[in-house]
């Protein structure tokens, strides 16, 4: 089966009211491509190896959660720019990309769906505002939560081994997460009453600021913090286009 580029793009940009968001990057289409889409890939960021990837597997149109086109890049296109841009036109991808969006949607963002997967029943996307819009989620525990084996099923879901500051209770009942790098958002899950915070990154304050708080803090790295909401992309175009679609893995260390 196929669709129509324009209808995707279409759809994913209603679905994920992008235009609630004053994001740091464009969301949505960012190169255009095939006007018509059999396959696509998915990744974590718009770099060459994740196009490579897409490229190598036919893919029409690939979709990332980090997009090509930051605020703070320079504006000429210089030899990394042009690398990535060529292998796009040469193989006629359309490239789409949603940030914010992704992080806060309250079903399928990066936030919300660590706390399903965690089992927290959800209490809202209620807290780290970016840009005026919250992206932050908390759950609380329905039933007992001991810190260790949260940490262990945090390690075996994100497929590494967590940084953890254990400065709290060793029973997690509130858990707020910002995925990506949210260390800055520590003091605001705090604030929202929260004992335990999950994120992708730290950062050289993060640790005093746990445990002179006396929480929790639990960081899995950047991209394996925020590869869940872009893979759920993959049934939900699945179900609503009858495309195919798939994940380009290009692990970092980050």
């Amino acid at each position: 089966m196929s669709a129509l580029r324009d209808d995707v793009v279409q759809f994913l940009n209603t679905h994920l009211n992008i235009s609630a968001f004053r994001d740091y990057c464009p969301n949505g289409m960012q190169v255009i491509g095939k006007p018509e889409v059999r396959r696509v890939a998915l990744g974590v960021s718009a770099n060459l190896e994740c196009f490579r990837m897409a490229a190598a597997t036919g893919a029409d149109m690939l979709i990332t959660h980090h997009g090509l086109f930051w605020e703070n890049m320079p504006r000429e296109i210089g030899v990394m720019m042009k690398g990535r841009l060529k292998l796009l036109f040469e193989h006629d991808i359309t490239l789409l990309g949603y940030h914010l969006p992704l992080d806060a949607h309250p079903e399928i963002g990066n936030n919300v769906l660590w706390l399903q997967k965690l089992g927290f029943t959800l209490e809202g996307v209620n807290f780290a505002s970016s840009r005026g819009k919250a992206i932050g989620a908390i759950g609380t525990a329905p039933q007992r939560t001991v810190l260790r084996e949260l940490v262990e099923e945090i390690a075996k879901a994100a497929g590494t081994q967590p940084l953890v500051y254990e400065y709290g209770r060793q029973t997690v009942r509130r858990l707020g997460v910002v995925t990506g790098g949210g260390p800055g958002y520590l003091l605001e899950a705090i604030a929202a009453g929260c004992d335990t915070f999950l994120t992708g990154e730290t950062d050289e304050p993060t640790e005093a600021y746990a445990r002179e708080e006396g929480v929790n803090f639990i960081s899995i790295g950047h991209y394996n913090s925020e590869k869940i909401g872009i893979q759920a992309l993959g049934p939900l175009l699945e179900r609503q286009f009858e495309v195919e679609t798939l994940f380009c893995d290009v692990p970092n260390t980050i």
